[in-house]
């Protein structure tokens, strides 16, 4: 323990409908405070006012809001206002102790611009490192990035951290191989999202309520330009769903992120008509975190899904899972618990593929719980071990520091 209260800046894309993301934090808040009762918590968010009222922390923007009288002086008003965003995140890191980036897909690009992204997690990372700083980067994800100005930046943000861990071995080759960094010293972590305590859903020997998390994916930048799956991929849900509506299960669509509200409105409508009859075994959640989002698959008895942390959900619940990904990760977390082989991706997956992963899936349900809820608990154990040792490093800068 140190003998001065250490002040922490973390740093994440939270607040704007990502459970994963938001649970993220949540294990953060809790397992840093647990291990440094008297650190105080600056976040740096996408949406800070949602933060702070679900945290209870003290947040600010990831982008600053310029004040009124330089929003309309042209390319100088925007230099101008960029170099303000520098310097307020120079004045709190000079305050902090630490700035840590813990979990998430913090280095790919999906569905983000540069500037949006990479920029300003670069940004902050160069501001701490200007003013002596130390940079944590957590249990993070990294890659894929097809931007080649996010690559440089994710490059350049790696290199300043004096801590990096990555939640997968996917993560740690990306870095090393693409971003070129040394990670002789870097270590593999479970997600951080594997440290939410969660209360365990009753066992169970068959499978009545299938749940299917579904995902708006349409390409991996989310551009109208690129070649498109989302109408290839739900016409094969759909009737995955509808085949097992007809053989007499009841369907409950899983949402694991706001932005998927749409989707899973689209393929509840699709269940309907290609099932009519069977309309009163179709229902819908609606999940505002990943807490929330295992109390809805706990209704369920195994799970199809798209979104990385619809199947981190599954699997912390011990439920049988099938993933139709949309990025290696998905298959990383499900080799985690021996169930590699049940994986396909979003852009070529196969129905009868689909249809005998599920079979091969839900051969032996009791016991798949038990050795599911086994390895989630050891993920739990190792996500706290990490953070006592982060702890440990941000309490030794605590003592060293002035």
């Amino acid at each position: 323990m140190p003998t001065k209260p250490a002040h922490i800046v973390v740093y994440g894309m939270f607040g704007f409908g990502n459970t994963g993301n938001d649970a993220t934090l949540e294990v953060t808040l809790a397992e840093i405070g647990r291990c440094l009762p008297d650190a105080r918590f600056t976040v740096v968010a996408s949406a800070p006012d949602k933060v702070s009222s679900a945290f209870g922390v003290r947040c600010v923007p990831i982008r600053y809001e310029p004040p009124r009288q330089w929003r309309f002086l042209g390319p100088v008003g925007k230099l101008t206002r960029e170099w303000a965003r520098w310097d307020e995140a120079r004045a709190l890191l000079r305050t902090a102790d630490c700035l840590l980036v813990p979990g998430t897909g913090i280095l790919d690009d999906f569905s983000a611009t540069v500037f949006g992204h990479a920029y300003q997690l670069w940004k902050w990372c160069a501001a701490a490192r200007q003013v002596g700083t130390p940079v944590k980067l957590v249990s993070v994800g990294a890659g894929p990035v097809e931007r080649g100005w996010s690559r440089r930046l994710f490059r350049l943000t790696a290199r300043v951290a004096d801590h990096r861990s990555y939640r997968d071995e996917g993560s740690f080759a990306f870095t090393r191989e693409v971003l070129q960094i040394d990670t002789s010293n870097d270590r593999i972590t479970p997600d951080l999202a594997f440290g939410l305590d969660v209360d365990a859903p009753p066992l169970f020997s068959a499978v009545e309520t299938v749940g299917v998390g579904v995902m708006n994916y349409h390409n991996w930048l989310d551009s109208k330009e690129a070649p498109d799956v989302y109408e290839a991929y739900m016409s094969k849900l759909a009737d995955f769903g509808c085949a097992l509506l007809k053989q007499g299960k009841k369907i409950r669509v899983l949402v694991g992120d706001s932005g998927d509200a749409a989707a899973a409105a689209d393929l509840r409508a699709r269940l309907l008509k290609g099932a009519p009859e069977r309309a009163s075994a179709v229902s819908q959640g609606e999940t505002a975190s990943l807490r929330a989002l295992c109390a809805d698959i706990a209704k369920t008895d195994a799970v199809v899904a798209t979104r990385y942390h619809t199947i981190v959900g599954a699997l912390m619940c011990g439920r049988p899972a099938v993933s139709i990904g949309y990025a290696d990760k998905n298959r990383a977390v499900m080799e985690v618990f021996g169930v590699g082989a049940l994986c396909q991706n979003i852009w070529s997956y196969e129905l009868d593929m689909l249809h005998s992963q599920f079979a091969a899936a839900t051969a032996d349900v009791a016991q798949t719980n038990k050795d599911f809820r086994a390895v989630a608990e050891r993920l739990r154990r190792q996500v706290r071990e990490h953070f006592a040792s982060v702890a440990q490093e941000i309490a030794k800068h605590v003592e060293m520091k002035p």
